[in-house]
Formats: structure tokens, C-alpha cells, sequence
């Protein structure tokens, strides 16, 4: 008589074997891209390479790029924007940005704080900058200043282009941490950008002042000089509080 032999429970087929999905490649994907948005490849504000280039790349199909997209969307680590494409979201901003939001537009007071901070945060970021830079972040720096020189010929610097400004510093500093940290802080203070350009730096003589200390600042990047684009910037900025403080705030 013939024994035919029971395969014990833990052998059985179904607790040997796994199925085998795609979305291990995905997680592979994006693993990969997270990695790159951690290392600054791609920045605050960058657009991702499209699918097909991603697949491309990485020798995978695009079923799977696009699973890793959606795995980085629900992270909040990206977003999918009007017209097509994944923006590189600002890890902060949720965190940071709405609170000290409703506070600045309420108190002047703590846009005199907030100003005081970015003393020793866009202190260090200019003598980073100054050591990290690359040619073409310089030439980025050169660009914003030669515009500020053209507005100030007309007579009116624009905030716009002080925040650019001071947004290519920090993004030369190549501190992936850092960068999206003071990319809350300058979103924050776009609106203290508006006030000191509109109320409190309005004579030709103020926006003079400003603008040598932009140059200043450049300057020392551009000679790759740490300690004077540290110590430069932060003249800029204690300036900047000084004279909010004194014209705009009572007592």
C-alpha cells in the first residue's frame, strides 16, 4: 500500500512563498528619490524629471515611477501640480509656516522677532555660502544684484528681488536641513520684506543703504571670504531691525 505523506503546516506552499509585487520596485523608486530631494538634487520648489525620463533612468517602467510618485504625495513630500509634473514640496511649511503666519499680520512686534532670528540664521548661511558656492550659484547672486542696482537707479528696490537674493544664499549653502528651514523663514517674511521696503526704507538714502549691504555681502562670497560674509550679513540684518524698530514700532 502506498503512504502519500501530508506536507507538515509549516512547510505548506502557501507559508514557503510570497507573491512578488511590483511595489517593491516602487519602493525602490522611491527610496531613490527621496534620497535625491535629501541630498538636494532636487530642491524646494524643483519640478521632478517626468515619468518616462525617471523610468529612463532608473531602468524601470513607468507603472512603477508612478507608484513611488503617489507613495512621496501621501508623505507630503511632493505635490502634483496643475498642467502636469511633481513639485518638491517644502518639508516645513505645514509645521511652521500658518501659525507665525497669523501672528506676524497681527503684531508688528514679532516681525521685529522674526528679523531678529534670520540674524543668525542667514549669518551662518552666508558663510556657508561663501565656502560651498559654485560658479554658477555666484553668477545667480551677480544677476539679483546687478537688478537691484537697475532698481535702485529707478528708485524703488523691489522686495522681490531682496528675497531672491537672499534665497540663492541659502540655497548655496548645499545644507539640504537648513535649506528647507529658511525656506519657512523667507516665506514668512515676505510680508516684513513688503513693510520694510514700503514704510520703512523709502528714501533714496535708506535703499542705498541697503543695496551696499547686499554688495557687501556678495562680494565676500564672491572672494570666497566665510568670516566677512558672516560678519556682513549680519550687520545687514541688525541694520534692518534697527530701523524697523525705531520707525515703526512706538517707544
Amino acid at each position: 500500500m502506498q503512504v502519500i505523506m501530508e506536507p507538515k503546516p509549516d512547510l505548506t506552499p502557501d507559508s514557503v512563498f510570497r507573491p512578488i509585487k511590483l511595489e517593491r520596485v516602487a519602493q525602490k523608486v522611491s527610496h531613490q528619490l527621496k534620497k535625491a530631494i535629501s541630498d538636494g538634487v532636487f530642491k524646494v520648489g524643483n519640478r521632478l524629471p517626468s515619468e518616462r525620463e525617471l523610468a529612463g533612468h532608473m531602468g524601470v517602467s513607468r507603472t512603477s515611477v508612478r507608484e513611488a510618485i503617489q507613495q512621496l504625495e501621501l508623505l507630503g513630500i511632493i505635490e502634483t501640480v496643475h498642467g502636469g509634473g511633481s513639485i518638491v514640496k517644502n518639508l516645513t511649511e505645514q509645521e511652521i509656516q500658518k501659525p507665525i503666519e497669523i501672528v506676524l499680520e497681527q503684531d508688528r512686534q514679532r516681525v521685529l522677532e522674526l528679523t531678529e532670528v534670520r540674524v543668525f540664521m542667514e549669518a551662518w548661511a552666508a558663510k556657508q555660502a561663501a565656502v560651498q558656492r559654485t560658479d554658477a550659484e555666484l553668477e545667480l547672486m551677480r544677476t539679483h544684484i546687478e537688478e537691484m542696482e537697475r532698481d535702485l537707479a529707478n528708485g524703488l528696490l523691489r522686495s522681490e528681488m531682496d528675497y531672491k537674493f537672499h534665497a540663492e544664499i541659502a540655497a548655496a549653502t548645499h545644507n539640504t536641513i537648513f535649506l528647507h528651514l529658511i525656506h519657512s523663514v523667507q516665506q514668512l517674511i515676505s510680508y516684513s520684506l513688503q513693510v520694510h521696503h514700503e514704510q520703512v526704507f523709502v528714501t533714496y538714502k535708506d535703499q542705498k543703504a541697503l543695496f551696499d549691504h547686499h554688495v557687501r555681502v556678495f562680494e565676500a562670497i564672491r572672494d570666497r571670504d566665510p568670516q566677512a560674509a558672516e560678519t556682513a550679513m549680519s550687520e545687514h540684518l541688525l541694520f534692518v531691525a534697527r530701523e524697523f524698530k525705531q520707525k515703526l514700532l512706538p517707544g
